[in-house]
């Protein structure tokens, strides 16, 4: 029972370290996830973020602003804007209009946006829109898709801008001013000064395909001009703008220390799922906004050293804590087999001294049954106590029997080296006569001289318990099969026999203690269901196992014992 005890005690603290072991690790692998996620969700805020950068810089490429004093000017004063018109949706000219007399109650300016066109005759022709300001107005809107107001040396005249020369068109200076004071075409006193004027592309129009276009190659500081977002600042990020036919319309360096060199342009619409740069491997995602493909590239610069370092603080905290769990499992677990200990112990002593309470009147008692036999004669009275009284001791022996076999460090003192082919071959023999006796048979299979170290008289005792059990409930007229072998440092002692009776039920409860396979107790069997119980503690004395299984009517015991039993004890 004390190995049972310490045994019980082992699983339990194995148990809940296990238990305490998966909590820990699941805990810290649902607090990494956690992690994880929040980087992901982290690093998916950053990459939109990066996203709506592109988008807003994406105004500055489908509208082109064109300062007027950049462009040159012909010798009549017009500006050329070398721009393919046929491209152009419209364009914007920003201004501003002013009259110094104060009592002119409108006023009003405008000129021309000159084309350069080639008529049915194949003669070169200059036709013009018209662009007028009125008083208030700083932003004109010429639409070039619009064939119904050109006109040519002041008439109307039909013509399609897809037949306009694609270097250039012209924005003339201001041809004429009038107000409600003025009886001329030409007004000195209204002034018009036209700035710039923005081109608005057509849908799914590049500018690349409008002029000489450089690649733009700008930063973030260029988009925001007082700094980027806060949750930019913990990702090295950098983006391109391609257009459908593949052409790289922007690459912007980002938050990069330099700017990213044109030569990469190929790379980067070509780059996989990662791209490398500076032995960084940064995630490329892709997204498209209208006619442009954003490609944006972002790697978050404290990923690794967080990951690492929350690694290291997971391992170290869950091994402080799983260790700090162990030592208080290993003291909970002695707290809590102690009522068991205790009660055994109690158990144990209450067996031990009633056993030897009982021996004295069960030895007075037979002794006094003999001296009546002699005197008196022998009867039915007398025979009755007598069988009571073996029984009694029988009884009382065993229990004496386990008491002893739980006391583990008493027992294996009495260990030694013995021939245990020997001991159970002479147990057999005499176990034979006595299965002759009830028409039955006993076959032995023992290996020679197989040395084992351990407690001879135990081992005789556990075979003969083995072979008692299986004369007890064997069939009839049935042969019962006894094995020895010693193979890879492990001793079999298998004991089976033919039980057409048995019930499955029982295999779990075969060794405790009083238990029966007869649950009437009808005595038709002798026995107290002691000897499974002692063969058990035998065995757990040795640093054995035993089993017990039931197979095609066979009843079948099966025992095995470590060889290096004795390497163990010292």
């Amino acid at each position: 029972m004390e190995i049972e005890i310490r045994h019980l005690r082992k699983k339990f603290c194995i148990l809940s370290s296990l238990i305490s072991f998966f909590v820990i690790a699941a805990m810290l692998l649902i607090l990494n996830l956690l992690m994880m996620l929040l980087g992901q969700k982290e690093l998916k805020t950053a990459s939109d973020m990066v996203v709506q950068t592109a988008n807003a810089g994406l105004s500055d490429i489908d509208t082109e602003n064109i300062a007027l004093q950049d462009t040159e000017i012909t010798d009549s004063g017009d500006h050329i804007i070398l721009r393919d018109p046929q491209l152009i949706e419209s364009i914007t000219l920003h201004g501003n209009i002013s009259c110094t007399d104060t009592s002119a109650e409108w006023y009003c300016a405008g000129g021309g946006i000159y084309f350069d066109m080639i008529d049915e005759q194949g003669n070169s022709l200059y036709v013009h829109k018209e662009y007028k300001f009125n008083q208030g107005n700083t932003d004109i809107s010429i639409n070039f898709t619009d064939n119904s107001d050109f006109k040519c040396n002041g008439q109307p005249i039909k013509a399609d801008v897809s037949n306009a020369s694609r270097d250039r068109f012209l924005v003339s200076a201001v041809w004429w001013a009038h107000s409600s004071t003025s009886n001329k075409q030409e007004s000195e006193n209204v002034t018009l000064n036209i700035d710039s004027l923005d081109i608005h592309y057509k849908e799914n129009v590049s500018p690349l395909a409008s002029r000489n276009f450089k690649t733009l190659n700008r930063n973030f500081n260029d988009i925001y001009p007082s700094g980027a977002p806060q949750i930019l600042n913990n990702f090295s990020c950098f983006y391109c703008i391609e257009d459908q036919e593949g052409n790289v319309i922007e690459i912007n360096s980002g938050n990069l220390t330099e700017k990213l060199p044109f030569n990469k342009t190929d790379a980067l619409v070509g780059a996989g799922n990662n791209f490398k740069l500076n032995g960084f491997s940064y995630s490329h995602i892709t997204a498209e906004s209208g006619a442009y493909i954003i490609h944006t590239f972002i790697y978050n610069l404290h990923s690794r050293k967080n990951s690492r370092q929350l690694l290291v603080i997971s391992i170290m905290s869950g091994g402080i804590i799983f260790i700090f769990l162990l030592i208080l499992i290993y003291l909970i677990s002695g707290k809590a087999i102690k009522p068991i200990r205790e009660g055994y112990e109690k158990q144990k002593q209450f067996i031990s001294n009633a056993g030897h309470e009982l021996k004295t009147p069960i030895t007075v008692i037979m002794a006094t049954t003999e001296l009546m036999e002699k005197k008196n004669g022998s009867d039915r009275h007398i025979g009755c106590i007598q069988a009571q009284s073996k029984k009694m001791s029988l009884l009382v022996n065993e229990m004496l029997s386990l008491s002893k076999l739980s006391d583990y460090e008493k027992t294996t003192k009495e260990s030694k080296l013995f021939n245990i082919s020997n001991i159970v071959r002479n147990a057999a023999l005499y176990f034979e006569t006595l299965a002759f006796e009830e028409h039955k048979s006993i076959v032995s299979d023992i290996q020679e001289n197989i040395d084992y170290f351990g407690n001879a008289e135990k081992i005789d005792e556990l075979t003969g318990i083995l072979l008692e059990n299986a004369l007890k409930y064997s069939d009839d007229n049935s042969q019962i099969q006894l094995s020895l072998h010693s193979e890879k440092g492990i001793i079999t002692l298998c004991c089976q026999n033919p039980c057409s009776e048995f019930s499955q039920e029982s295999l779990p409860y075969l060794f405790d203690r009083f238990y029966r396979c007869d649950k009437s107790h009808s005595g038709k069997k002798e026995g107290y269901g002691l000897g499974l119980s002692i063969a058990k503690e035998i065995t757990a004395v040795h640093n054995g196992n035993i089993r017990a299984d039931y197979k095609n009517k066979h009843f079948i015991i099966t025992i095995e014992l470590d060889i290096h039993f004795r390497n163990n004890q010292s």
